[in-house]
This record gives structure tokens, sequence and C-alpha cells, in this order.
């Protein structure tokens, strides 16, 4: 449940960061559209329509807004967090009920509207607002027991896959020429890229800079006070599954010691060991080893994939 309320805000996020690099001037010369880079992203380059170099502006306000059969799609997102809380009723309060209850509820009302730019960025509004506001009510009615701890680590884990994407847009849109690195179109770009994390006044409050590559991917991926960055992430996860394990459980004490030795390494990563590595592919590996470590984490406690004698 929390994974889906979480991912429907970042594909939100997503599609905001699409709508404002659209609106930026393109350099000629450039092999990817801004549309293209926002499906690659996403993750979603096996299930759109035609394969993301086919990409528009409609076709993927569809994909990732209305498909339903793509399961990342924000209404996909939207019925599956309430089937998933439906299904843990009991274990919710009445109020985080409501909040996702009312989500679908109001979900056709603006699925009955044309996205035009403007309707667009109003639902993309609506999709955030709804989402803070069941995570405020997460936080603010629910007991800090198990039930949350669980509520926690399902946000976490898709936060920090949504963070690396977003940060991976900018990779797939980089401008052709090494010489424009740093110009007024690099800079606008990592603008948008701030303010589709919701992070551009609190970069100006951090760094008292304009944005830049070094800046914002400091911000994002190393930066322990920053709510939407890897690091946050993963120092989150291992507080909440710390809290979660049992001391006769060896599985989970197991994922535990692959959590903190995962965040000690990022702890000790150095900014220029990034860019040295290659960003695009530093963030493919920490999206592969932090759905790697999620599939782990839903084993160790009992709630993984089931294997039957033919998968």
């Amino acid at each position: 449940m929390s994974r889906y309320v979480e991912r429907m805000d970042n594909m939100a996020r997503l599609l905001d960061a699409g709508r404002r690099m659209d609106a930026l001037p393109r350099q000629s010369g450039a092999t990817l559209s801004e549309w293209t880079s926002i499906v690659i992203a996403s993750g979603c380059s096996g299930s759109f329509p035609g394969g993301p170099e086919a990409a528009t502006s409609s076709t993927v306000r569809e994909h990732l807004v209305r498909d339903e059969t793509n399961p990342s799609s924000i209404v996909s997102c939207i019925l599956a967090a309430r089937q998933n809380a439906k299904a843990v009723r009991p274990s919710l309060t009445s109020e985080v009920w409501e909040a996702i209850n009312q989500t679908q509820s109001q979900l056709k009302k603006h699925l009955s509207e044309e996205f035009d730019r403007t309707n667009l960025t109003a639902f993309l509004d609506w999709v955030q607002g709804r989402a803070a506001l069941i995570v405020g009510s997460i936080l603010g009615t629910m007991m800090r027991d198990q039930r949350l701890g669980f509520v926690q680590i399902g946000k976490w884990f898709e936060r920090a896959d949504a963070t690396a994407r977003l940060l991976d847009v900018k990779y797939h849109v980089l401008l052709p020429k090494v010489a424009d690195v740093g110009g007024g179109l690099d800079y606008l770009q990592w603008l948008q890229i701030l303010r589709a994390a919701n992070s551009a006044t609190a970069f100006r409050h951090e760094y008292g800079r304009s944005p830049d590559a070094e800046g914002v991917v400091d911000m994002l991926v190393l930066n322990a006070h920053s709510p939407r960055s890897l690091r946050t992430a993963l120092d989150q996860l291992c507080v909440e599954l710390t809290e979660l394990a049992q001391a006769d459980a060896a599985p989970q004490q197991e994922l535990i010691k692959k959590f903190r030795n995962k965040n000690q390494l990022l702890i000790d990563q150095d900014l220029d060991e990034i860019f040295q590595f290659g960003l695009h592919e530093w963030l493919t590996n920490f999206i592969l080893d932090t759905n790697s470590l999620a599939a782990m984490t839903a084993d160790a406690f009992g709630f993984g994939a089931v294997t039957t004698p033919d998968q």
C-alpha cells in the first residue's frame, strides 16, 4: 500500500519534470526527447507502446496516467493502493483509510477531463496533494508500532528508487555539446529536476548557489538532511528494519547486515567518485541493488513472491 502511494506521487513528479523540460528550448542535435527520457526513467520502457523512442507528450500522459495495463501508471497506483489498504483495513486508522478511499472516489472526475497543459498541471498537483494528505494521515494518526514500520519501509524503498530515476532523467537529455554544460540550458534542466523533487528552495538554503550537477547530485544522493536523498532513504530503512527484525530470525538479521554495509558504502562515497564512475551507471547500479534488497526484505519478513515448482 505504502509503495503504491509513494509511486503515484513520484510518477506525478516525473511527469511534472517532463512538462517543465518540454517547455525549455531544445538544443539541435539532441538524440532523445524529454518525453523519451521520462519513459526510460519511469521504468516503463518495456510496456510503452512502440518503444520509448516513439514517445510524445500525449502518449506518455496516456501511458503514465490512465493506462491500467501499466502497473506503474497513476491510475493503477491509486487503485492498487486502495486494494491493499482494504486488505489491511483493520490495521489502519479511519483517517488513513478515508484519505486513500476518497482519492479513488475523486479520481473519476479528474479522468473525465482532457489533459491539455493546464489540466495536466492541475491533475499532477492534485495527485501530489493527495499523496501528501495520505502520508500526513499515516504519520499523524497511526501508532508507532510494527504497522507503521512496514508503511515506512515501503515509502523509503519506493522513494530511493524514484529519486535515482528522477536524477537519471537528466542523463537522457544531456546537452550534446560538452561546451554547453554549465550554460543557461544546463542550469534550467537541473532546476527542473530540483523542482520535481520539491527541493529547489531547500537547495538554495543549503548551498546558496545556482543549481549545477555537483550540487544537485550531492543534494539528492549524499545529503543526510534532504528528505528525498538516497542517503536519507537508506538511513531510514536501516532504522526501521532494525526495529522490525526479530533477534532470533537469522534471515532478518542477515538482511540488516546487508543494509548497514550498503548504507556505510554510501556514507563513505565521494561525489567525485560518482562522476568518475559515471552518474548514469552509478544510478543504474543503485536502482538494481535497491530493488534486490527490497525483494530480500519481502522474503525475510514473509510477504515475498511464492516460488512454485514450475517457476
